[in-house]
């Protein structure tokens, strides 16, 4: 009789613990935040992403669903306003500004000023915001993520630490594979037009040459030849543009030369949301670099 009693209070105690943690309304801004973020609560509970789809954060439009999201959660995670400029409004208006971790904020994060005018920055952005393209940042920010979360929900505390070290396990191994497959294309000169790739090009001591362009601009004949000219000009192995691009404007840099051309796709835009985004949007980069700029 007392063991079942015993069995009865365990039992009560785990629906507990799974009841408040289901209760607790995570959301998340973008795909490589909310792939960090859905790693850590994995056996919990699922956050709620905002951009979801091909849309990209730079010209987001916020929903009246995604208000209400916004107004009914428990915490919400984003980057900051630099990145996520269709949030800064709106979470300014909220009640409970207490809820809000702007990631961007934490002083531990490695930052790298903007060499020139970014292509989609806002307001007073000084840095890149593609913080997650580096590895040690992810790994800072699943440990900010873990804290936060522990803070609303301490009944899971072992559980969010348990996610936590096998995101940093995974990310290790993450690590170690990519360095391998960029070890071959040190020293290329590479071209980008969106200035989102200053984290992944000095952690892994690559080459990379920014030339800002915006997709939703015009670009003139002349401006066009002369970033031909300056490709040439630098011996270029490879330039890659995001998804979001027209692809006949990277063939009319490229037509008679021997400069091979990708898509890159730093925000995950094109891939499914889930907790594996994040290491296989890092793969696609590498793998992408490494096979075009061989040559």
């Amino acid at each position: 009789m007392q063991s079942i009693f015993k069995l009865f209070i365990f039992l009560f105690l785990l629906l507990s613990s799974v009841a408040k943690a289901d209760s607790l309304r995570v959301v998340v801004s973008i795909k490589p935040i909310y792939s960090i973020v859905s790693s850590i609560m994995k056996g919990i509970g699922s956050p709620t992403l905002l951009v979801k789809g091909i849309s990209s954060p730079h010209d987001y439009n916020l929903r009246t669903s995604d208000a209400r999201i916004l107004e009914n959660s428990d915490i919400i995670f984003w980057l900051g306003p630099e990145m996520e400029y269709f949030l800064a409004k709106p979470l300014q208006s909220l009640n409970k500004k207490s809820n809000i971790v702007t990631l961007s904020r934490y002083k531990d994060l490695h930052k790298i000023p903007l060499r020139g005018n970014g292509s989609h920055c806002h307001g007073n952005q000084t840095y890149d915001f593609h913080l997650w393209l580096n590895p040690l940042n992810a790994q800072y920010i699943a440990h900010i993520v873990a804290e936060e979360l522990i803070k609303r929900d301490p009944d899971n505390k072992i559980i969010y630490e348990k996610n936590e070290e096998e995101f940093k396990s995974k990310l290790y191994n993450l690590d170690t594979e990519l360095r391998d497959v960029l070890r071959k294309v040190k020293g290329r000169n590479i071209i980008v037009f969106h200035e989102a790739y200053l984290y992944f090009a000095s952690h892994y001591d690559l080459h990379i040459v920014t030339f800002p362009m915006r997709h939703s601009v015009f670009v003139g004949a002349k401006s066009l030849q002369n970033i031909r000219d300056k490709i040439i000009m630098n011996k270029t192995s490879c330039i890659f543009y995001d998804p979001e691009f027209d692809p006949k404007i990277i063939h009319s840099l490229t037509e008679g030369t021997n400069v091979a051309s990708a898509m890159l796709d730093p925000e995950g835009t094109l891939l499914e949301e889930s907790p594996d985004l994040y290491f296989q949007l890092m793969k696609n980069i590498s793998n992408s670099i490494a096979t075009n700029c061989i040559v």
